[in-house]
């Protein structure tokens, strides 16, 4: 399979706005930039203000991963989304891109909620995925080929740094049976737009979603920040097709089982590069890169061919066995940032408790595909539709 040529992603895929009032949402694009041009020069992963650790930052690290393993309890057992396999073709480029040539995928769409929600109501929602056959080292130095992605439907995010982060967790633990007033909590805090925005956003159906990185990671000797956006003219037509408060409160893993057994969907995977830090700050994640300065520019191509993506052996291994962790893969995709650095210590901590609950002593990291439980023939199982009037309660 050979690699796309280069390209540009649309910029109309990249601008995020407050629904409420057709307004930029507060600090997601860096101000006093507009009248000047992009530098045109990309910055260094390593240099001096690329990243900077705060006092106090490793013990709120500490207090949020603890956070968020009491959100994973009070979810277990809960439905997420499963996955797919996948081809990925590159273009030449850097790190895991430096070559032409293709990649096993094996990809998960999910919601990315700390409290699960129906697929009926406006959410984050993203994809995780694990790449085989990666060759390079790696920053954990295990000898698995294999890189992690994961991404979400917005370019900018509410955790935008440890402080942050233990704050939004701290409102939503006190109010976990009671959203309406954990969403009247954000609504009243200095930096309201961006913290509320995940619930602002439209409910798409998932194969017509734009996903970000939101964080930036090396991109070999750069920084850069990650994009996956539709491709293929069906799934481009959906994009202005909103699922319906009246929908199935499954409306998402139906639909998707029903794009995927159709039709060939494809991604075209877009990398965005650092070249001013006053306007792409790589250590608060709550301010966009403004991608009609810095536009996204495609380096490879991910090709779904027509399957079950709702595959029960597939889900089980996947909800038990397997962690998608964007700490997982090549020192030159290190990630980069406050966020990340939390992410490290919570992603750990998370796997621990979910193996745990789940019976599991060790985790087994795939080597390649053929070491996924797809059965084939798979099986046709039916998917029920769960109707919304179960989403009262929560509505």
């Amino acid at each position: 399979m050979n690699g796309p040529k280069a390209a540009t992603c649309p910029a109309s895929h990249h601008r995020i706005e407050n629904i409420h009032n057709g307004k930029l949402a507060n600090g997601t694009v860096k101000a006093g930039g507009k009248d000047k041009p992009a530098p045109g020069t990309y910055i260094r992963w390593d240099a001096e203000g690329v990243e900077k650790i705060q006092p106090g930052e490793e013990e709120k690290i500490q207090a949020v991963s603890e956070q968020f393993n009491r959100f994973q309890m009070m979810n277990f057992n809960e439905q997420v989304l499963p996955g797919y396999e996948v081809d990925m073709s590159r273009h030449k480029h850097f790190g895991m891109f430096a070559k032409p040539g293709s990649y096993d995928v094996i990809m998960r769409y999910s919601s990315l909620t700390p409290k699960i929600v129906p697929d009926n109501i406006p959410a984050p929602r993203g994809i995780g995925m694990k790449i085989f056959g990666v060759e390079g080292e790696k920053i954990w130095g295990e000898d698995k080929k294999t890189q992690d992605w994961t991404f979400n439907n917005y370019p900018i995010l509410e955790l935008r740094d440890p402080e942050t982060t233990y704050d939004i967790a701290d409102s939503l633990e006190r109010n976990w049976n009671d959203l309406p007033t954990f969403a009247d909590e954000q609504s009243k805090r200095v930096d309201a737009d961006v913290a509320t925005l995940g619930s602002q956003l439209p409910k798409q159906h998932m194969v017509a979603m734009p996903e970000y990185s939101q964080s930036a990671y090396r991109f070999g000797s750069y920084v850069a920040k990650f994009g996956v956006f539709p491709l293929s003219e069906v799934q481009k037509n959906l994009e202005s097709t909103e699922i319906q408060s009246s929908d199935p409160i499954n409306i998402i893993s139906q639909e998707l089982r029903t794009f995927h057994m159709k039709h060939k969907t494809t991604y075209s995977f877009c990398a965005q590069l650092l070249q001013d830090l006053a306007e792409q700050p790589v250590d608060d994640i709550g301010i966009e890169w403004d991608a009609t300065k810095y536009p996204f520019e495609q380096i490879a191509t991910l090709e779904f061919p027509p399957q079950d993506s709702w595959l029960p052996e597939f889900r089980v291994w996947w909800d038990d066995r397997i962690t998608v962790n964007s700490w997982h893969g090549l020192k030159v995709h290190r990630p980069l940032g406050s966020t990340n650095r939390m992410r490290r210590v919570v992603y750990a901590e998370s796997r621990k408790l979910r193996l745990r609950v789940n019976g599991h002593k060790d985790y087994v990291e795939p080597g390649s595909v053929n070491e996924v439980p797809v059965p084939v023939p798979a099986p046709q199982l039916p998917l029920r539709y769960q109707h919304a009037v179960q989403t009262a309660e929560v509505a």
